[in-house]
């Protein structure tokens, strides 16, 4: 799955992205891993404009007992 960030990226972010660009090996899962990490701990604003862009759920279900 391949996710499209429009954001403006830290120094942090730069160095990440330069590793993950640049490697092309097993350890890129974790340097994703690290990646999504400090997005979603260190940029609150992606994370608000990702699960906005979300789908909502219904969150009222009817059941018959209920009715």
């Amino acid at each position: 799955m391949k996710l499209y960030l429009e954001f403006e990226p830290c120094n942090e972010c730069r160095d990440i992205i330069k590793e993950l660009a640049a490697n092309q090996t097993d350890a890129d899962i974790e340097e994703s891993r690290k990646f999504l990490r400090h997005i979603t701990y260190g940029h609150s604003d992606v994370v608000q404009a990702i699960v906005k862009e979300f789908p909502k759920q219904e969150k009222s279900q009817q059941f018959d007992w209920f009715r």
